[in-house]
C-alpha cells in the first residue's frame, strides 16, 4: 500500500514537514510521481525500514548482588 506524506506522517507520529525534509535527504524511501515537484508515496515497508534505521535499542546493565 502506498501512503501520502500526511499518511506517513501520522503512522511516525510526526509532522509532515519532517516526512518531506527525511524523503529530501534520502532518509525514507519513496517514490515521486508527476511533473514539478510532483507526489510523494511512500511504502508501508519503506516506513518499517526507516523505524528499523531510528531505532535505539536499550542497553541493560546487571547490579552484582553479594
Amino acid at each position: 500500500m502506498q501512503l501520502s506524506v500526511r499518511e506517513a506522517a501520522d503512522r511516525l507520529g510526526v509532522s509532515t514537514a519532517l516526512v518531506y525534509a527525511l524523503c529530501a535527504r534520502k532518509r525514507i524511501r519513496h517514490e515521486r510521481h508527476g511533473l514539478g515537484r510532483g507526489t510523494i508515496k511512500i511504502t508501508e515497508e519503506a516506513l518499517k525500514e526507516y523505524r528499523q534505521t531510528v531505532t535505539v535499542n536499550a542497553v541493560t546493565t546487571s547490579k552484582a548482588t553479594s
